[in-house]
């Protein structure tokens, strides 16, 4: 059984997705949760407050998601794919998270504490991506950009496997769209 907190997460979600920040009143939310407005405030102080542990919370989904595997894989590209492949079941699994994300990553209503904690979540990532320009497999460029640029890739592939759902499956198109990844960015 889903608890009330969850309900209102879920609701919340959708809600965000559908509507943006502003078109959505604590009141909507509560409604589509089935909880009285009165029983969101027990769990969130704010509307701010819950769009900011949402965020955290779908944040935490995607960096487990990320990481599922990688200790298996032997080589820096095979490490890569991993997380390529991760990041685009995680997408296609929780396609309302990610498209919560899109809305909501450079969002004035994410605060700033939330998203230095968001980012340290990712922490391994970052870690694996500078790994690679230390060895100089990849190229040695500045980590936000190679960052930027990753997840532009990462999205755009998302984008285009939500639109193209039988293309999931297809293992010769996978490693295709991950090749366009890993030109970009090989040394």
């Amino acid at each position: 059984m889903v608890d009330k907190r969850e309900q209102i997460l879920k609701a919340a979600l959708t809600l965000f997705n559908r509507y943006g920040f502003d078109n959505t009143p604590t009141a909507r939310i509560s409604k589509e949760a089935g909880v009285a407005t009165g029983t969101l405030f027990n769990y969130f102080n704010s509307k701010e407050e819950l769009i900011n542990v949402l965020y955290l919370n779908c944040k935490d989904s995607l960096t487990r998601q990320l990481s599922d595997g990688l200790d298996q894989e032997k080589t820096y590209r095979s490490k890569l794919k991993r997380i390529y492949i991760n990041y685009l079941r995680w997408s296609l699994e929780n396609t309302d998270e990610f498209l919560f994300f899109q809305q909501f990553c450079n969002a004035s209503c994410i605060g700033e504490t939330t998203r230095k904690e968001g980012l340290s979540k990712c922490n391994s990532i970052l870690e694996l991506i500078t790994e690679g320009m230390e060895k100089e497999i990849i190229k040695n460029v500045n980590l936000d950009y190679i960052s930027t640029v990753l997840v532009g890739i990462l999205n755009s592939s998302t984008y285009y496997y939500i639109a193209n759902p039988n293309l999931a499956g297809d293992e010769e198109f996978l490693e295709m769209s991950f090749d366009f990844l890993w030109d970009s960015i090989k040394k």
